[in-house]
């Protein structure tokens, strides 16, 4: 999902009257703030997906007028910057942690939100997750500060606490994070740190130019980001991001394309990677919203096409709104049919997870890749211990499946694709299993005709099982074709 550097958090957070450090921005192109800042301050570089500044030199203490002046020239001459914020340096007694995640929910509890707080805040808060406190919280009535109070036990950090709330709620925010809350000499919290991320289509349009970000016209976005927008447009059921690095993998570090599904995977990817220098998360990725394996499938070959990948994640959300099996499915075709399939550890969260394992274990040996498979109980930091023995050392140039040739026997619009069926591969007298996988009723079949059929008042929702249990547990006689991007397929 789209996420908002910390310049532009903080305008969420003002307009809701919630404190943040004092600071000012300076954007790249402008002119240096006359008069300056009376030092000392901290500069931080303003780059959209950064992680890690302060070890990469984008986040410095100036203590004097000249060292303000030397740190913006150069943080200002940073590639993909947009501008430089410039914020007091103050003095902290006690740093917390706190976060707004969105929970989607399942089919038998709506989404909502769940409030993190740690008192140990500050740099390294992923090493310590284990002191996180949870505290969900209904979108549409927040608690008031109370409830919040018997966590904190302060005022101070209560008012904050529920600030960050109300400005989740009022943006429909998916993360609102701030790190550190600051509890000051004079006994006053506010906060030093933030980000957020959203759901474009979650914006309102009176919001618009609060969530417009600079860099994010059509000819600014790399062709593979063009892909997927591209993806959207021609199915626009569900939510499919992806957003590439521009930071250059440091000296040593595996690249790793990443798939992650839902809020929950992503948070738990980030948090088992940290601040490392070892892993270099080479693109932002998040499919949600229950989307189809037909869009899983598009979304997974874009990813599949980045040059210099040696490794894919998947980890699943947890959550039960995305079905897994259908992940899996999506899964497998992507890799059957890219000329670049990459070494895959695959961690399935949510429903039908069994299932979801059960088919990759099937099929995993006909790959012309290594994959693994976790159950959802797994952490991903137990991945991460996996994967220097299957990252690539070159890439593979595999020879792809063959697309489906000659007339499709029919196609869908939502999701869009083509369906092909080729009777004379077809074995059994009885109704083919490919037919009886579907879980609508899409798919009928006319027994004196020996053909499937569409049947009516139904609807196909994109799962990709009929093509799977075709090439499973018959002869390949029912396929699919989606079209992919020609920055993809090229």
């Amino acid at each position: 999902m789209p996420a908002l550097p910390e310049y532009r958090t903080r305008e969420l957070l003002q307009s809701q009257d919630v404190p943040v450090v004092t600071g000012i921005f300076v954007e790249s192109g402008s002119r240096l703030p006359s008069p300056l800042p009376v030092p000392a301050v901290y500069l931080k570089a303003q780059i959209p997906g950064a992680t890690s500044r302060a070890k990469k030199g984008l986040v410095r203490r100036a203590d004097t007028p000249e060292s303000i002046v030397d740190g913006l020239e150069e943080l200002l001459g940073e590639d993909s910057t947009e501008g430089v914020l410039i914020t007091d340096a103050v003095e902290v007694v006690e740093e917390h942690y706190a976060a707004c995640m969105l929970d989607l929910g399942s089919a038998d509890s709506p989404p909502s939100g769940i409030l993190l707080w740690s008192a140990k805040g500050g740099s390294g808060v992923e090493q310590r997750a284990d002191s996180l406190v949870s505290i969900p919280f209904s979108l549409l009535h927040p608690p008031d500060e109370s409830l919040i109070l018997g966590h904190t036990r302060s005022a101070e950090l209560a008012s904050v606490l529920h600030g960050l709330i109300r400005t989740f709620c009022r943006f429909r925010l998916t993360v609102l994070e701030a790190n550190p809350v600051a509890v000051l000499t004079d006994g006053t919290a506010t906060i030093l740190d933030c980000r957020a991320e959203f759901e474009k289509r979650a914006v309102s349009k009176q919001d618009t130019d609060l969530f417009s970000q600079p860099g994010s016209a059509v000819s600014d976005r790399t062709p593979l980001e063009r892909a997927v927008e591209n993806i959207n447009s021609e199915d626009p059921s569900g939510t499919g991001f992806f957003r590439q690095n521009r930071e250059t993998p440091p000296e040593n570090a595996l690249s790793i394309a990443t798939n992650l599904c839902g809020g929950g995977g992503k948070m738990l990817w980030e948090m088992a990677t940290g601040g490392g220098e070892d892993i270099f998360t080479m693109n932002e990725s998040d499919t949600s919203g229950g989307l189809s394996a037909f869009k899983s499938y598009r979304i997974l070959r874009t990813i599949l096409a980045q040059k210099g990948a040696q490794a894919l994640i998947l980890t699943g959300s947890g959550m039960a709104f995305q079905n897994q099996h259908h992940i899996a499915a999506a899964v497998w075709k992507a890799l059957r049919e890219s000329a670049t399939p990459l070494p895959c550890l695959l961690r399935f969260g949510g429903t039908d997870e069994d299932r979801a394992r059960e088919l990759i274990g099937r099929i995993s040996s006909d790959l012309p890749v290594e994959v693994r498979v976790y159950p959802a109980e797994v952490f991903p930091n137990v991945m991460l211990d996996d994967l220097p023995a299957i990252a690539l050392e070159e890439p593979v140039s595999a020879d792809p499946r063959d697309e489906p040739q000659g007339t499709p026997l029919f196609s869908v619009d939502v999701p869009p694709g083509d369906f092909y069926f080729y009777p004379e591969l077809l074995g059994g007298d009885g109704v083919p299993a490919f037919v009886e996988a579907c879980p609508t009723g899409f798919l009928g079949w006319n027994g004196k005709k020996r053909l499937p059929e569409v049947q009516p008042d139904t609807r196909c929702i994109g799962c990709l099982l009929c093509e799977a249990v075709s090439l499973l547990d018959g002869n390949g006689e029912f396929r699919i074709h989606l079209n992919v991007p020609a920055e993809v397929s090229g």
